[in-house]
This record gives C-alpha cells, sequence and structure tokens, in this order.
C-alpha cells in the first residue's frame, strides 16, 4: 500500500460511497437532465453553434457532443441552474427537476486524486477530500495515474457524488520534488471531516462565492485553449 493510500484508508474509516455504478436507467436520468440543462445553458451563453450540441448515436447515454465546451461556461455560471429549474424550458419531469435543483451548487475544483477503485475514486482540492462514486465506468478507468491532477465538477446525486460526465486532465503526475507537499496537505485534511454524501457536497459548495474560479490562472488558460483550439470538446 502506498503512503497517500494508507492516509485516505484511515481517512475514509471504512467509508464507501452512497452511490455508485449506474444502471441503465440511472444513466438515463442523469443525462436527459444533464444534456437539457446544456441546452439550456447554451442557448443563454451562446457557446456553441446550437445544432453541433447533439446526441452521440454511438451512446447517447453520455454527454451531448460537444457539450464539454458548455459544461465548461455553465459550472463556471452555475446559478443559471436556479433559472432552469424555475423556468422549466425543456418541460423535464419532476424527478428531473428533482435532480437538477441540487446541482445549483455543483463544485468545479481542481482536485488532486489520491486513490482510486473500481466503486470510487478520492480527490483532495486545497481544504477537504471527497469520495466520488463510479458512473457507468468503473472509476478508476478514468485516472491516469494516482496522484494526478484534474479539473472536475461534483455533483449530488441520489445521496452520493459523482462528476458531471467531463473529466479534464490537467496533470497525470506531480512535478518533480511535489510529492512530500501533496502526501503532507493529504495527511493534515485526512483529520477533517470527508465530504462524501450529496448533502455534504451542497453544504460545502454553498459557502463558495458563484464568482469563484478555482482553478488557476496557468491551468484554467490551457484549458480555455483546448476548447478554442478543438482539442477539448
Amino acid at each position: 500500500m502506498s503512503v497517500l493510500s494508507g492516509i485516505v484508508s484511515t481517512a475514509l474509516h471504512g467509508t464507501q460511497p452512497p452511490y455508485a455504478h449506474m444502471s441503465e436507467e440511472d444513466a438515463e436520468l442523469f443525462y436527459t437532465t444533464l444534456n437539457a440543462l446544456l441546452v439550456y445553458a447554451n442557448e443563454q451563453l451562446h457557446v456553441v453553434r446550437p445544432q453541433t450540441l447533439r446526441v452521440r448515436p454511438e451512446n447517447p447515454l453520455m454527454i451531448y457532443a460537444n457539450g464539454g465546451r458548455v459544461s465548461e461556461e455553465l459550472w463556471r455560471r452555475r446559478a443559471l441552474v436556479a433559472d432552469f429549474v424555475r423556468e422549466n424550458p425543456r418541460g423535464l419531469s419532476r424527478e428531473q427537476l428533482a435532480v437538477a435543483r441540487p446541482w445549483r451548487y455543483a463544485l468545479r475544483d481542481a482536485f488532486c486524486v489520491l486513490d482510486a477503485t473500481p466503486d470510487r475514486l478520492v480527490a483532495m482540492n486545497q481544504d477537504r477530500l471527497f469520495v466520488v462514486g463510479a458512473m457507468q465506468d468503473p472509476a478508476d478507468e478514468h485516472v491516469h495515474g494516482t496522484p494526478s491532477l484534474d479539473l472536475l465538477t461534483l455533483l449530488p446525486f441520489k445521496g452520493g457524488i459523482v462528476p458531471s460526465g467531463m473529466t479534464l486532465h490537467l496533470s497525470p503526475r506531480p512535478v518533480a520534488g511535489a510529492l512530500p507537499s501533496i502526501v503532507e496537505q493529504a495527511r493534515e485534511l485526512a483529520a477533517r471531516p470527508v465530504i462524501a454524501t450529496a448533502h455534504d457536497l451542497v453544504a460545502y459548495a454553498r459557502m463558495i462565492p458563484d464568482e469563484e474560479n478555482r482553478v488557476g490562472p496557468l491551468f484554467q488558460q490551457r484549458v480555455d485553449e483546448g476548447f478554442a483550439s478543438g482539442a477539448l470538446a
């Protein structure tokens, strides 16, 4: 067991993700809600041409094609979610609106992924550890390494925490000499309550101002350039 895995194990005390491994029914609920929200956000923000924001024929149960760029703009303006739920322009069901409502407090942040299993990943931001449940695929299939740095937006769903359907890999490995600092920070944060439930996430994210960008300028520039060039979509 690595040092980081040992720290994570101690911090979790056997905690399992409250929600993991989406069924096809849950995936349909999640993605029909999310994609309707992306269409609305694009109508408000004019990010991509409307006709390019479309279902992926090979896999309809995932974020729309070109939805990543819209998603990036949406979660930086998460207050739009409240407008979407109030107006319900797509005629969503009560169940879908109940799913979308707490996304008003989505958490977009740069996370250091400390540990990953098929069921969940454990990620660290500047002041907490987060337990994020697997979606359709095993959680560790989308992790380049531990530790690694990813841009994630975390959403409450069915009592647990899941990613928003898109992960941007910022750095697959620590820069030279950074590992001791990562271990030290992880050990410090392991003494704090772990964010593992939807309630935990909403309570935490409520405290973050909507206008605050928690991604550093250098990484934000790389993300912006990636979308502008088409390398990211």
